[in-house]
């Protein structure tokens, strides 16, 4: 398999992983374009890649951290914040480092 096959193989793949999620397509190849589901905006194609893997990654993650008794507080600069209660007081984390402990836990 030559590398061309590879990445035909791997666009395919997620054209295929797109249109699961309700992307639409316009177009077919490098310059094909896509809607997104979530606020009918087009974007590139490896722009919608990265929205809909980041889209399923926060989703995961706010799983995980309501698993882990977190509970998102506020936003500050763009920054998310949870907190949680341990050992009697309030603790407040930024979303990385929720994550991070929330992992740390259910290892």
């Amino acid at each position: 398999m030559t590398e061309g096959d590879e990445t035909i193989g791997r666009e395919e793949a997620e054209r295929r992983e797109l249109e699961a999620a309700g992307w639409q397509a316009n177009g077919r190849g490098a310059k094909t374009i896509w809607r997104s589901p979530s606020d009918g905006r087009w974007y590139a194609h490896y722009q919608a890649i990265q929205l809909q893997r980041k889209g399923e990654r926060t989703g995961e993650e706010n799983l995980l951290l309501g698993e882990h008794g977190f509970e998102r507080t506020a936003t500050e600069g763009g920054r998310e914040r949870w907190s949680r209660c341990e050992q009697g007081s309030l603790q407040s984390y930024v979303r990385a480092q929720a994550v991070k402990q929330a992992r740390k836990e259910g290892s």
